[in-house]
């Protein structure tokens, strides 16, 4: 492959070349860099650019190779970071014009994995305001763009993340997630998105300056968006390593072989109080058509309460926001981000103390009924999204068009509210645009998700950066 073409390799390929010797992380880094000056101008993916940074570690890195040193997994590969993440030396602005100037002097515990790992960043990506939209846009970064349409949103908060990814700047996406911001930018960007079993993957920003509220500390995860399901291993492994600053973190038990082998599947294609598009529909029949082909027995089936958990979920974590983090949001934020926030809330029920706590009692009950549901079906088919991707700052419109919104997505924040694995597949398209189905797996049985998506991998074949249109 010629070293200008390099940024179509994935993660594992790159770093498995640079190991053997046979490529440079200064070539893939001058690729990665090479591709975003072509395409980043159309996108608006990364935000905040290294490029003298990240040649210096990939410098450092080709130094370390010849001198026989020990190689990280990720050892001299271009990856880019989430902006909501601390990177030391920059700013974590969550999009936010206030945070621009602010540099951080640590890294976060993702970063930091990262860079034990030996990866090469390039860049970080953007978001919302506050990460608090399914839309990425903001006053102080702009718009970004879906590289398969660029009258579409590339999806919210990881938009930036997959955005890059989908177009090949860098191989790997850091990316985290509390009601679907890993796993709708992959759908709807066409690549592979994972938000692993709450507590897996340690997280924590030295920057903050108090705790996260209970609904970040119950469900957001870390993750990984990238263009094959290796890279989904290997980024979830290097993310997972353990940090003292996350008490919460819980190490990974070991992978039985059963995790790895077909199992039963409930397919769930929506109701009527949930719809389906039906060319969605279509791609996760497909989907389901493949894993039953490679030994899975796939059933149509009702999940319990999951319209219900979903609007819960989002229900608490609005619940987050009431007195002076409402103010604060309302103060920091930019105009889009202030309509989708209240539109949002217009459409979900509002809790005050005491409605929060049972609302968290009632999660309790339906994580239980989840949890003897997967005694029978060890996983679960959706669409990732119940309707392709929407156009950007869809979510600005109104009310009504908000609440259509809330209905369509459901799977997303059903998955964070329960705290189970979740993985989107590209698996197809409607209307032309990427449609993602999801793999939902029980607690600590990421690698069953990751097993069912490598089946349908062998089904799409190897996926490459698209040229942004």
């Amino acid at each position: 492959m010629a070293t200008n073409d390099l940024y179509k390799l994935d993660a594992t390929a790159t770093a498995a070349a640079i190991r053997a010797g046979r490529i440079t992380s200064r070539q893939a880094t001058e690729s990665a860099l090479a591709r975003m000056d072509a395409v980043n101008p159309a996108l608006n993916a990364v935000v905040h650019r290294f490029d003298d940074e990240a040649l210096a570690a990939a410098d450092a890195a080709d130094r370390a190779v010849q001198a026989g040193a020990p190689l990280g997994p990720l050892h001299g590969v271009p990856v880019t970071a989430k902006i909501d993440t601390d990177l030391a030396g920059h700013a974590t602005t969550t999009g936010l014009v206030a945070m621009k100037d602010v540099r951080v002097t640590e890294d976060g515990i993702p970063t930091a994995n990262l860079k034990r790992a030996g990866a090469v960043i390039i860049g970080q990506t953007n978001v919302p305001a506050f990460c608090y939209r399914w839309f990425a846009s903001n006053d102080l970064h702009g718009i970004t763009r879906n590289p398969h349409d660029l009258t579409r949103s590339p999806g919210g908060s990881s938009g930036g993340a997959a955005s890059s990814v989908a177009a090949g700047i860098g191989a790997l996406a850091q990316g985290n997630d509390v009601a679907g911001s890993l796993r709708l930018p992959g759908s709807v960007c066409g690549v592979y998105a994972m938000k692993g079993t709450m507590g897996l993957l340690p997280s924590y920003n030295p920057s903050q300056t108090a705790e996260y509220p209970i609904g970040l500390q119950l469900g957001a995860s870390e993750g990984v968006i990238a263009r094959s399901v290796r890279d989904i291993r290997l980024g979830m492994s290097v993310l997972a390593q353990p940090d003292p600053r996350d008490p919460d973190q819980v190490p990974a038990p070991p992978v039985s072989l059963s995790q790895r082998l077909p199992c039963r599947v409930a397919l769930w294609l929506g109701d009527a109080d949930t719809p389906v598009d039906p060319a969605v529909a279509d791609v996760v029949r497909q989907a389901a058509q493949w894993l039953e082909d490679s030994g899975y027995v796939v059933q149509e089936a009702s999940p319990p309460h999951l319209a219900e958990m979903a609007e819960l979920w989002m229900a608490l974590l609005y619940a987050d926001c009431i007195g002076p983090v409402r103010e604060t949001f309302f103060d920091l934020g930019d105009e889009a981000f202030r309509r989708s926030f209240q539109f949002t809330a217009d459409n979900l029920p509002a809790l005050d103390q005491l409605g929060q706590q049972e609302g968290l009692a009632r999660r309790m009950a339906i994580r239980r009924a989840w949890a003897m549901f997967f005694q029978t079906y060890p996983l679960v088919l959706t669409p990732t999204t119940c309707v392709p991707p929407l156009p950007i700052d869809h979510d600005t419109i109104d009310r009504e068009t908000m609440c259509r919104i809330i209905r369509a997505y459901r799977p997303l924040p059903l998955v964070a509210g329960l705290g189970v694995p979740g993985l989107t597949v590209p698996a197809g398209k409607a209307d032309g645009l990427p449609v993602g189905v999801q793999i939902i797996g029980r607690w600590w049985e990421d690698e069953r998700c990751m097993s069912a998506a490598e089946v349908m991998e062998r089904r799409l074949g190897t996926l490459l950066p698209v040229d942004p249109k």
